[in-house]
This record gives structure tokens, C-alpha cells and sequence, in this order.
């Protein structure tokens, strides 16, 4: 490295955290030479200079190469918070499409109207909720004549309502015209009609939603490049780049998203806000903290695990370890399960996608917990049969080599940084319900370079075997005289890689089902976590 070498920082500002990492050029390519995450509130220019002068004392013949670090370049992404609305249409079938869109590019629903008739004070309160930040009204041009001139009703009784509030936008989505008296033209935007498109699927309304939230949510901070459309534009390219077909899932604490993608081009991409691993309901909402909880296998009194987690959600940098980490994972669990549900309602979660070969994942949380740990929570949270090969960008370099607007270069740093960025979890093998023994019993045979293994295989549990990074595994999965992963009477062939927690075969029924007992069901995961998890006792 030179003085004058096109040394970089990337920045990924999030909610609660801040990423940085410095890249350099060494030997003829780019290499990941130091990386932090810190608190959102830190400060970045300390950081950034931390990261150089940590590099410099690493290797003193890099220390006159440091001086200048202010002058390099910075690839910068920020996700704000998710933004909250309140929809409104004047039936439930435009109100179902106007929520599917709003839902999949990012928003919180906080209350829906749907229907000729709105309870006025009820949508009157929902209105003045402080945390509120638009008022969405949905119409439809090929809606029937009653509900077209029933949604023109509503549309200026939602214009009197928002002018109660002098920072509440107004979103009229469809063919209303008349313009409401008191909405000053920043508050005040139009967007397309909701359209009749599956959650994942391309849609002119999703994508308007999308940045108008991204605009309302960073409303009075520095503009910047959205991360996850940043993230979503890496994922794509890193498809191409490994000729593999790819699942980018990144988890943060304010929302969550999903891209699929391939050589061939993005099949599915959905931006999710109930699938924050932090979600603010928990805090007055008894229910929505059960449904977190009942993923945890702590022993702690109830009362006081629900305190650790309302105080996970206000200080999400505290207790990491012992029962911050258990917590951690009880809240992975659920995120990837509202992801799961919310990506695909019917519960099919393999419609659309012949099966991922790699798992690309995006987020602290991911860092936070062991690797097999981190398979354990992607096998329970999502229950895709299959074998896949995980891979966690620890560095979170990804969203901001998204921002580069040239496909080639973007490509050439992804294929320099991949050995660095993307860090081996491991592989996950989930087979789905096994036949009883009674049938023949299943067998994996496991090939590598360092020997072979054969491995019977018993209906509902879990096992993890020892598969380094860097080694590929040949794995034939004989289903005996039933059938796995569709396949009956041959058997089924597949490879994966290692990584840091092995590979974790999950042969256990899909759907996934808990014990209703708290107390068996604390035990059912306890007993998974002892298999992926050395700290379960």
C-alpha cells in the first residue's frame, strides 16, 4: 500500500448501530483490513480513526499510508426507523392490497379502516397518536361505482382529520384528485393504486411507498442511500458473481428484509417492519412480548424475563452475555418466524423458489450468538427443507457496496472482499418429518476430504456434525423406504460447505410445533440448544 492508494471506509448507519470497516488495496486486490460496529450514538469520525490508526499499529509500514484517512472516500448507507401509518379504503378488498404493499416495502401498519363507514373517532385518535406519520387512503379505478364514490368521502374526511396534526403526511394512493384544504405540498403525496400483486412480486405502489418512507423516516437527519435497497442491489450481484442461488436475510432492530435472487435475475424481495428483532410493541404489549418469550429456554421467573426483554428493547447494547444472549436468541427466533409468516400467509415457504444453496445474512444480532446457535434459529424460525451453506456478513459491507452505482465495479470489489466479508457459519440440512423406523430407517452419508461418515438418522431431532470452513461436504441422504425432501425410493444428493458451527442436520416435522405447557415447552428448547448451543445446560 502507497500513500496515495484509493483506500476506503464504508459506513452502514442503522438504528441502533453503526458499522464501519477500512478497505485497501494490497497485493493487486481490495482486502478488509479492520472493521467495528459501535453504537449509533458514537462518533463516527472517531471510529473511522480508530479503524486507521488500529491498522497502522497492526503494521508499522503501513503508518504514513494513515495520515490522510479524512480525504478517503466513504460509502455511506443509513435505515431509519421504520415509518407508521394508518390506512384507510372504503372496502377490504382494497384495503387487503393497500395493506400487502404498505406491509412489504418497510412500513408499520399501526391502524387500518376499511369500509364505507370508519368509526370517525376511533380513526379521529389514531390520527393524534404522536408516533404516527402518515394517513394513507386507498382507492382503486376498477372498484364499482359504491365504493368509488364512498372512497371519495373518505379521502377529505382524512384531510380535515391530518390537519389536527401539522407534521402528519398525507398519501392518497389512486384516482383522488380533489386537493384537501391545510396540507401544505410537503405533507401532502400521490401514489399509485393499490394493485393487485403477490407480497413479494414487483408493484408500482410498493416501490413509491417505499421511498416516500424512507423519506418520512429520515425527515431532519442527513439524506443518504437507503441501506436495504442497497443491500437488496449486493445480494443480486453477489448471485451472479457465485452462479448460486441466493437468500439475503438481514434482521435488524427496527425491521427486517428479504431478497432472493439468482444468476438469472431477483425473483422476491420484500422489506418487513413486524420483523425487527426488536420490536417496540413489547413494551406495553403483553402479548406481543409472549410471543418472543415463548421462544426463550431461560429459567428465569417470567416477570423477569419480561423485564430483561423491555430493557433489551430500550438498551439494546446491554447484558450480551448469559441471559442477554438467551434473549438474543428467543428474539431472533421470533423475527425469522414474523418474517416466515409475513413473506409467505399460506405457510407454503418453499412456493416460488426451488431452494437457496446459500444463505447470505445481514445484522448484529448474527454476531452476537455462536454460529450453530445462529443454524438452530434459522431452522426453527423459518423451517425451509433443504440443505444450505450460511454465510454472515460480519463486517456489514454489503449494503454500502450496494451505493456504487457501476454493476462492474461493484462486482470486482464483491469478488476481492468475499473471502474477508462473507464469514462460514456452517450448513443446515433440515429434512422435514423422517418415515418411522418401521419403514426403513434414513441414512446420510457425509464425503469430504478429510474422510467419510454414515449417520442414521432418527425422526425429530438434531445433530451436529463436526465440518470445518473451508471443506466441502458430498452429502447422499437415503430416505430408506419412505421419502425425504420429496424424493422417495433413491437417494438424494446434495453438498454444502463448512464453517465455524459444522453442519446441523434438523430432522424434525415441518411445520415446527411447541408444547401450549411453558414449562415443557422451555424444555423442548433447551434440549435443541444443548445439541447447537455448548452454553445449554
Amino acid at each position: 500500500m502507497t500513500p496515495d492508494a484509493p483506500s476506503f471506509f464504508t459506513l452502514d448507519r442503522g438504528t441502533v448501530s453503526t458499522a464501519a470497516s477500512l478497505v485497501a488495496p494490497v497485493a493487486g486486490r481490495y482486502r478488509l483490513l479492520a472493521s467495528a460496529a459501535v453504537p449509533a450514538a458514537i462518533d463516527v469520525e472517531g471510529l473511522l480513526e480508530d479503524l486507521a490508526w488500529r491498522v497502522a499499529r497492526t503494521d508499522g509500514s503501513l503508518a504514513g499510508s494513515m495520515v490522510g484517512w479524512r480525504d478517503w472516500s466513504r460509502l455511506e448507507v443509513r435505515t431509519g426507523r421504520a415509518p407508521r401509518a394508518c390506512l384507510v379504503a372504503a372496502s377490504a378488498q382494497t384495503g387487503a392490497l393497500l395493506e400487502r404493499a404498505f406491509i412489504s416495502s418497510g412500513w408499520q401498519v399501526a391502524a387500518t379502516f376499511f369500509g364505507p363507514q370508519p368509526d370517525l373517532i376511533a380513526f379521529g385518535e389514531a390520527c393524534l397518536d404522536p408516533r404516527l406519520d402518515a394517513v394513507v387512503v386507498g382507492g382503486r379505478d376498477d372498484a364499482d361505482q359504491e365504493e368509488r364514490d364512498h372512497a371519495r368521502l373518505l379521502w377529505p374526511r382524512a384531510g380535515a382529520l391530518a390537519r389536527l396534526r401539522d407534521d402528519l403526511a398525507v398519501i392518497a394512493c389512486g384516482p383522488f384528485i380533489e386537493r384537501p384544504e391545510g396540507i401544505t405540498d410537503d405533507r401532502l403525496f400521490a401514489l399509485p393504486a393499490p394493485d393487485p400483486v403477490p407480497l413479494t412480486s414487483s408493484s408500482l405502489l410498493r416501490q413509491a411507498a417505499a421511498q416516500v418512507g424512507a423519506h418520512l423516516s429520515n425527515a431532519g437527519e442527513a439524506a443518504g442511500i437507503d441501506g436495504r435497497a442497497a443491500l437488496r442491489t449486493s445480494i443480486s450481484s453477489l448471485a451472479v458473481l457465485l452462479g448460486n442461488r441466493v437468500d439475503g436475510i438481514e434482521i435488524g432492530a427496527a425491521a427486517a428484509s428479504r431478497t432472493l435472487a439468482s444468476s438469472d435475475g431477483e425473483p422476491r424481495h420484500a422489506v418487513i417492519a413486524r420483523a425487527g428483532l426488536l420490536p417496540r410493541e413489547v413494551l406495553d404489549d403483553d402479548d406481543a412480548a409472549e410471543a418472543v418469550l415463548r421462544w426463550s429456554s431461560s429459567s428465569l421467573d417470567p416477570s423477569v424475563r419480561l423485564d430483561r426483554l423491555r430493557d433489551l428493547v430500550l438498551r439494546p447494547w446491554a447484558d450480551i452475555e448469559a441471559e442477554g444472549a438467551s434473549l438474543r436468541m428467543a428474539a431472533l427466533r421470533a423475527a425469522l418466524e414474523r418474517l416466515a409468516r409475513t413473506w409467505d400467509p399460506a405457510g407454503d415457504a418453499d412456493a416460488g423458489w426451488s431452494g437457496a444453496d446459500v444463505r447470505v445474512l445481514y445484522g448484529g444480532v448474527f454476531s452476537a450468538l455462536p454460529a450453530a446457535a445462529v443454524s438452530l434459529a434459522l431452522a426453527d424460525g423459518l423451517r425451509h427443507t433443504g440443505a444450505v451453506t450460511i454465510l454472515h456478513d460480519h463486517a456489514r459491507v454489503l449494503a454500502p457496496l450496494g451505493a456504487l452505482p457501476v454493476e462492474g465495479e461493484r462486482r470486482r470489489l464483491l469478488a476481492d472482499l468475499m473471502d474477508d466479508c462473507l464469514l462460514p457459519l456452517g450448513s443446515l440440512l433440515v429434512t422435514g418429518s423422517l418415515p418411522e423406523p418401521a419403514k426403513g430407517v434414513a441414512r446420510l452419508s457425509i464425503s469430504t476430504s478429510l474422510g467419510d461418515e454414515e449417520l442414521a438418522l432418527d425422526p425429530g431431532g438434531l445433530r451436529l456434525v463436526d465440518l470445518p470452513p473451508g471443506i466441502v461436504a458430498r452429502l447422499e441422504l437415503d430416505p430408506g423406504s419412505g421419502s425425504v425432501l420429496g424424493v422417495a425410493g433413491r437417494p438424494l444428493r446434495l453438498e454444502v460447505s463448512g464453517g465455524l458451527g459444522g453442519l446441523l442436520v434438523d430432522t424434525r416435522a415441518t411445520p415446527l410445533a411447541l408444547p401450549d405447557s411453558a414449562e415443557q415447552r422451555r424444555a423442548m428448547l433447551e434440549a435443541w440448544e444443548a445439541a447447537a448451543w455448548p452454553r445449554a445446560t
